[in-house]
């Protein structure tokens, strides 16, 4: 009996996980890039409206080692304004910004016992300002763009131009890049998390545009000031851990849905520790866990379709999915171990091989599939090559991330459980020069 049920959880899970995967697989190939002109930024507008202002929000909290970089990147664009917050950092992450010597550099600096109370907040600290100074030089709401940035990022090249061909459509509110990591790996783990970003999320996102269930992700979010104000408020970020997600439902409960750029991207570092990878996750999935509180919202409410409130669901469903589908698969390969005579000692050999030949076949599909359409956007878009025995490896690991991210959902549910919700700091400039 026991073995049923969990055969029943980890088949549920696989259903669901699978039925996700292929539509946004089918999607990938079949819409786009045939419908590229649909996507945020490709399109050519009859003029580009010369009065956006862009202000870029980057929160920092203890990142000497990468924002210099950071800012040194962003101040290529001549038309953006830069709002760094200072979190109350104690390292040199002050300093660092005051010796980049530009007067589009605007640094704000919160303090104890005020600081260290969410990313959230820091955002919108960075807002509030952003709205004093439009007032103060008479701008417009409707022409004021507000982007985040992370401590660690940078643009692609062609990201203002995308931008200005979106948002000088006046009926455009808010975009998502797409994400893509320093093309420099030091090690799988890095390749693994650039695979996920660049190809896989890129995927669901595809989907998601067609579906106007596209998620924040935090890093590389472009949004017009007015409609946000308006719609949501003057604070628009709450304390979720998963921030970005959270603004996403707030949006998606007003009628405001984010559209998604696939042909431009932020660049960001790459983890290279398996125990701060598994920290990272752990604090995403506090964060999904964090965004229940909106359930009861997104069931009643008369704005939102069917396929964007299933789309939500899912999104909300998957820490437990994941959860139960990790415990089921320990539970029944521990069955498998301890009866193995039981249940494989009458095979024949030769049915024995086929079987285990078959399953890690099918365990490795995705890996395989996933891995070739990541292999075709490096080459698609000019992005480094991966070594030949990494990009052999792929599948191996794509396949089996799980069993390392199982220790993190472990972590999220045990924090969450216990009303744990500081803010797990994910550490940069180790990874990238």
């Amino acid at each position: 009996m026991l073995a049923l049920i969990f055969t029943l959880i980890w088949g549920t899970a696989l259903f669901i996980f699978l039925f996700y995967s292929l539509i946004s697989l089918l999607f990938r190939m079949i819409s786009y890039p045939h419908d590229f002109h649909q996507f945020a930024g490709n399109q050519i507008p009859n003029e580009i409206d010369h009065d956006l202002r862009y202000f870029v929000i980057v929160p920092c909290f203890n990142e000497a080692a990468v924002i210099q970089r950071t800012l040194k990147h962003l101040l290529k664009f001549k038309q953006f304004e830069i709002v760094v917050v200072d979190d109350a950092s104690s390292d040199e992450s002050v300093a660092q910004i005051k010796r980049v010597a530009d007067s589009r550099v605007h640094l704000l600096q919160r303090y104890v016992p005020n600081a260290h109370t969410g990313k959230g907040d820091v955002l919108n600290f960075a807002l509030d300002y952003i709205c004093q100074t439009a007032i103060r030089q008479h701008l417009s709401f409707e022409k004021v763009i507000i982007g985040v940035i992370d401590a660690d990022a940078q643009l692609a090249d062609n990201a203002l131009q995308r931008l200005n061909a979106y948002f000088s459509s006046p009926q455009t509110n808010v975009t998502q890049m797409r994400v893509k990591m320093y093309p420099r790996f030091k090690n799988q783990l890095q390749v693994l998390q650039d695979i996920e970003f660049f190809s896989i999320n890129h995927m669901a996102q595809i989907m998601r545009m067609y579906t106007r269930t596209v998620g924040l992700s935090g890093n590389g979010q472009f949004f017009r000031l007015q409609p946000i104000i308006t719609e949501i408020g003057l604070h628009p970020w709450g304390n979720a851990l998963l921030d970005d997600y959270e603004l996403t439902i707030k949006m998606m409960l007003k009628r405001i849905y984010v559209d998604y750029m696939t042909d431009t991207y932020v660049y960001q570092e790459a983890l290279t520790s398996t125990k701060r990878f598994i920290r990272q996750r752990s604090r995403w999935v506090q964060g999904d866990l964090n965004c229940l509180k909106y359930l009861p919202k997104v069931v009643s409410s008369r704005i939102l379709s069917r396929t964007q409130k299933l789309g939500i669901y899912y999104f909300l469903l998957q820490p437990w999915l994941n959860f139960l589908a990790d415990i089921a698969i320990i539970v029944l390969t521990t069955i498998a171990v301890t009866h193995w005579h039981v249940l494989y000692g009458k095979l024949p050999p030769i049915t024995f091989v086929i079987v285990m030949v078959g399953l890690a076949g099918f365990s490795l599909f995705w890996g395989i599939i996933f891995g070739l359409f990541y292999r075709h956007d490096l080459f698609h878009y000019n992005e480094p090559r991966i070594k030949q025995r990494r990009l052999v490896l792929l599948p191996i690991g794509i396949s089996y991330m799980y069993v390392i991210l199982f220790f993190s959902i472990i972590i999220a549910f045990w924090r969450w459980c216990f009303h744990q919700n500081s803010w797990i700091k994910t550490e940069h400039g180790k990874n990238v020069s």
